[in-house]
């Protein structure tokens, strides 16, 4: 099972993300900033073997393909982010596609912190309604794993360790429960394999250069279906890095590829 994710910076890269679904045989392929994206003309390179995961309850700022094998329901727009449930190998997973507001615009994180909890809220929501299913979000976080608005408790509660979500489960405070989430950005972040981040940043007093943005994080119940996460320098022949950061040609962000193995899901 492969999920891609590519905030396309409104750009119209039809034929490149084509390329990229091919190559990597993608089953879930999600998008932020879409404005410019040509569905039509993807959706005839695909040639229908795809289909488009709609919402009927407003607008929204993510978009979705999925594999037509791929059964999809109660698709919503939560916080204008794309959020459904999707039977992936016969797990039903509740999905937010995300885009979050841009740390230069909320620099201290509070919206982003405001808009995960809405979207933790929703997503056990459908929890509950749909026993068995599990939750995850994927997408453009605007902020690093390792920000406070992905590790505190009422927020997003994600550790980089499998072992501790797999064990905890849940952290209780003040008579509530809250399910850890696992980030694998610690396991799979590295330069000696080109994995350095999604963005690339160097202005500023205090910058990480890379920053990896982009990201997905699971329940512990999926923590060891992550085979691989990295991000993708090369579509094809097209080289998405120029001059050691993200060519603006295409995007400022590079795409995010993840391989899961759907059959080590735990809990079920």
């Amino acid at each position: 099972m492969r999920l891609f994710f590519w905030n396309l910076a409104r750009k119209s890269l039809a034929d490149l993300i084509y390329a990229a679904i091919q190559l990597n045989d993608v089953d879930v392929a999600a998008f932020a900033e879409v404005d410019q994206l040509d569905f039509q003309r993807l959706a005839e390179l695909l040639d229908d073997h795809y289909q488009t995961v709609e919402t009927i309850d407003g607008k929204v700022k993510t978009s979705m393909l999925v594999k037509r094998t791929i059964r999809w329901q109660e698709a919503s727009a939560v916080v204008n982010n794309l959020t459904c449930t999707l039977n992936l190998d016969d797990i039903p997973v509740n999905i937010s596609v995300v885009h979050l507001p841009d740390k230069r615009n909320d620099p201290l994180g509070h919206h982003r912190e405001r808009t995960i909890q809405q979207l933790v809220s929703e997503l056990n929501t459908i929890k509950k309604l749909h026993p068995g299913s599990v939750n995850m979000l994927l997408g453009d976080f605007n902020c690093n794993p390792f920000d406070p608005e992905m590790v505190k408790l009422n927020s997003l509660n994600s550790t980089f360790f499998k072992e501790v979500a797999m064990r905890l489960k849940v952290r209780n405070s003040d008579g509530s429960a809250f399910p850890i989430m696992y980030n694998p950005a610690l396991e799979f972040l590295s330069e000696s394999n080109s994995n350095q981040g999604s963005f690339y940043w160097s202005s500023g007093d205090c910058t990480y250069y890379w920053h990896s943005l982009d990201q997905i994080v699971v329940d512990w119940q999926l923590a060891d279906c992550i085979v691989d996460c990295r991000y993708l320098h090369q579509i094809g022949d097209t080289k998405l890095i120029v001059k050691s950061q993200p060519c603006s040609k295409y995007s400022d962000h590079l795409p995010l590829l993840v391989t899961m193995e759907m059959g080590d899901c735990h809990g079920r």
